[in-house]
């Protein structure tokens, strides 16, 4: 008779962190709900829409909608892989931890190192984003410098409500996700409503329509703005590993963390093809006159329903905007603390203790502000420079964790669930799964780093891979001196005969 030796489940959360090394020093404190809260917050569709539904129009027309579509169908076997690697080892630090176990602390360490550059930036640029749309709502002229102070300020804010507890920022989000869901649905039945019975608009043809250049068909259309015009939707399917990555502040974070991943990016997907598809038909006028409104998407709804329904979707837009900023400062402080606890970074000690008043790693967090205000002023306020490093530095992320993911299912190092029902689990289909993820991730940083706009992005990423080089020294230093131990996940016979 075969023996069966796949885990027992654990009494308690505690019990199943303490099997991989860690004792509970974070306070456990989200549900299955808040984790979608936290990953739906980390794409921020209303928020997101709002500064990057006119610039799309203005590279490509109408046809930009589509991208929502070539971006679920590419992020989704992303998603597939980081689902099955949850449900298998639900510690904070995710791809970080996930990588150091099943293949070495080395890969683990530069999984790291890019993670936090993934955040920094990310965390940057939700700011620049926030920074462009209430520029003009305060009557500034919206230049490059006033949308730096304005990110650098919402960063600010964001990093104070992480400090002061998990369970504020997790509230926040909370209340900004429902509150985003119901108001942008309603908006956007209305619109419909009036679009198909009511309005004179341009009408769903509009998303069949290539424009050229700003509206004008008598301009073609370089291939580079193709790229750009998929910002929207690639630029907001990501980020939601954050469930995965708070897993030792999630109640059963075997079950909610892929759950939550996959729900999130589902939702977020299908509504933003839906959202994009009625803004754009609801566009009162033409194509080249909505163009001239910096917020087109409250335009477009002051245009119809007036100004008091426009201001309400505004103040959203900045909640869901500043919710997504809450977010990427919690995955980022996290990765960080990961890093620290294992003994890979100088200053350890301090960046992985947690404080005792707040429960949340508060020295990690002081400084990945500095660092993110270092990024907003490299970054100097320009939205595309912004969110296209933050594309290619997460989608490098998700590539080198997909490879680790191959690496360590040959070597036969990844470990199985405990027993029990609603265990997310790929079972074969893992490696031609996450084959296709990296495929899909490294297209992405080609396509990005191939305009010649882009080109720039290199010299600040060897920057600070540089930086990250000289780190890299510390943590050989620190392993080989036994400074730095990460902890081994244990796998049975029968795994890795699997393999």
């Amino acid at each position: 008779m075969a023996t069966d030796h796949t885990p027992v489940a654990p009494d308690s959360d505690a019990e199943d962190l303490a099997q991989f090394g860690y004792s509970q020093r974070l306070k456990r404190s989200m549900t299955t709900f808040t984790s979608f809260c936290l990953a739906f917050s980390m794409i921020a569709i209303t928020g997101t829409l709002g500064p990057l539904l006119g610039p799309a129009l203005s590279m490509v027309g109408g046809v930009a909608f589509w991208f929502w579509v070539l971006a679920f169908i590419g992020v989704v076997w992303i998603v597939l892989v980081f689902m099955h690697m949850a449900a298998r080892i639900p510690v904070t630090g995710y791809a970080y931890q996930w990588t150091s176990r099943i293949t070495t602390p080395y890969y683990g360490w530069l999984v790291a190192m890019v993670g936090i550059i993934t955040f920094t930036t990310g965390a940057t640029s939700i700011g620049a984003l926030f920074g462009s749309i209430v520029a003009p709502e305060l009557g500034l002229e919206g230049t490059n410098t006033e949308i730096m102070w304005l990110g650098i300020a919402a960063v600010t804010f964001c990093f104070a409500i992480n400090i002061v507890g998990i369970r504020y920022a997790t509230r926040f989000n909370n209340g900004v996700a429902i509150v985003e869901i119901v108001f942008t649905a309603a908006v956007a039945l209305l619109l419909l409503g009036g679009v198909l019975f009511f309005f004179k608009s341009g009408g769903f043809g509009l998303l069949v329509d290539n424009h050229g250049v700003n509206g004008d068909n008598s301009i073609a259309i370089p291939w580079q703005n193709y790229v750009f015009a998929a910002t929207a939707p690639i630029f907001s399917l990501m980020g939601w590993e954050a469930s995965a990555d708070l897993a030792e502040e999630t109640k059963d974070p075997r079950r909610s963390a892929p759950r939550a991943m996959f729900r999130a990016v589902a939702v977020c997907a299908a509504a933003g093809l839906i959202v994009m598809a009625i803004f754009i038909a609801a566009i009162p006028t033409s194509v080249p006159d909505a163009l001239e409104h910096p917020n087109m998407m409250f335009w477009i709804v002051e245009s119809h329903f007036g100004r008091v329904t426009a201001v309400i979707l505004e103040l959203i837009a900045y909640a869901s905007l500043l919710g997504c900023i809450v977010a990427n400062v919690a995955v980022a402080t996290r990765l960080v603390y990961s890093v620290s606890r294992d003994g890979l970074l100088p200053f350890s000690e301090k960046f992985g203790k947690v404080s005792p008043r707040w429960q949340t790693p508060v020295n990690a967090s002081i400084a990945l502000w500095l660092m993110c205000l270092a990024v907003q002023v490299v970054g100097a306020g320009n939205i595309f420079r912004i969110t296209s490093m933050a594309v290619i530095a997460y989608y490098l992320t998700y590539a080198l964790t997909m490879l680790g993911v191959i690496v360590g299912h040959k070597m036969g190092r990844i470990p199985e669930p405990p027993k029990g029902a609603g265990y997310f689990g790929l079972g074969k289909a893992l490696v031609p799964v996450a084959s296709i993820g990296f495929l899909w991730a490294m297209a992405v940083v080609t396509l990005y780093l191939t305009p010649a706009e882009n080109h720039y992005i290199i010299g600040y990423f060897a920057i600070a891979l540089g930086m990250g080089a000289a780190l890299a020294g510390y943590a050989w230093w620190a392993l080989k001196s036994g400074k730095a131990k990460v902890p081994v996940t244990e796998v049975t016979e029968e795994v890795s005969a699997r393999a």
